[in-house]
C-alpha cells in the first residue's frame, strides 16, 4: 500500500501540470491583452471558468503536495526550514481561496454589474481587498523561497530541483512588481516552479 507521501508525489505532479496549464492557457485562451481597466472583459468570456478551475484544482492538490513533502523530509531540515513550510502553507491555502474567490464569486458580479470589477471600482480600491492579496502572495513566496533552499540543501532530492521551487516562487510570487515585464518574469517564475513540482514528485512517488 502506498504511503501518504507517495501519494502526494502524484499531487505534487498533478499541481505542477495544472498550474502550468492554468497560467499559459490564461493567456491564449483569455484576451489578456485587451485588458485594460476592467477584469469584467476576461470574467464574461467563456473560457474563464474552465481556465480557473484548473488553476484552483491545482492549487488544492498542490497543498496536499506541499504536507507530503515536508514529511519526506522528517526532522533533517531544521527549524528554520519548518518555519517556512509552515508559511508556505498558509500561502498556498490563501492562494486557493483567492483562486476559487475568482472561479465562483467574479463571474456572478460581473454579470450583475460589470462596473464592480473596474479596477477604479469598489472591490479593488477598497482598504481590505488588495492589503489581503498581497499578504497572500508575500506568503506564499518567503514560504516557498525558505523551504526550496532548504531542501537544496538538505542532500534529500536534487539541489537544482530545490532551487527551481524557491526561485520560482519569487518570480511567479512577486513578478507584478516589475510592471510591463511582469507576463515574462511570471511566466519563467510558473515554468520553474511546475518543473520543480513535477520532479519533486517524480520522485517522492518513487520512495
Amino acid at each position: 500500500m502506498k504511503t501518504f507521501t507517495q501519494w502526494s508525489g502524484y499531487f505534487n505532479i498533478a499541481s505542477g501540470i495544472l498550474m502550468f496549464l492554468f497560467w499559459y492557457l490564461y493567456a491564449i485562451l483569455l484576451p489578456y491583452g485587451q485588458l485594460s481597466n476592467t477584469l469584467s472583459l476576461l470574467v464574461l468570456n467563456k473560457n474563464w471558468s474552465f481556465v480557473n478551475i484548473l488553476g484552483s484544482l491545482g492549487a488544492l492538490l498542490g497543498i496536499v503536495g506541499l504536507v507530503g513533502l515536508f514529511i519526506s523530509t522528517g526532522d533533517k531540515l531544521g527549524n528554520f526550514a519548518t518555519l517556512g513550510f509552515i508559511i508556505a502553507l498558509i500561502g498556498s491555502i490563501l492562494m486557493f481561496i483567492a483562486l476559487m474567490r475568482d472561479t465562483l464569486l467574479w463571474p456572478v458580479l460581473a454579470n450583475h454589474d460589470p462596473s464592480l470589477l473596474d479596477f477604479s471600482g469598489p472591490i479593488y480600491t477598497s482598504k481590505t481587498f488588495l492589503p489581503f492579496f498581497i499578504f497572500s502572495g508575500v506568503l506564499y513566496t518567503i514560504g516557498n523561497v525558505i523551504f526550496g533552499l532548504a531542501i537544496a540543501g538538505s542532500g534529500l532530492y536534487p539541489a537544482w530541483a530545490g532551487h527551481f521551487l524557491a526561485w520560482g516562487a519569487l518570480l511567479f510570487g512577486l513578478g507584478a512588481a516589475f510592471g510591463e515585464w511582469q507576463v515574462i518574469i511570471r511566466s519563467i517564475g510558473i515554468t520553474a516552479l511546475s518543473i520543480s513540482l513535477i520532479w519533486l514528485g517524480y520522485l517522492m512517488k518513487n520512495n
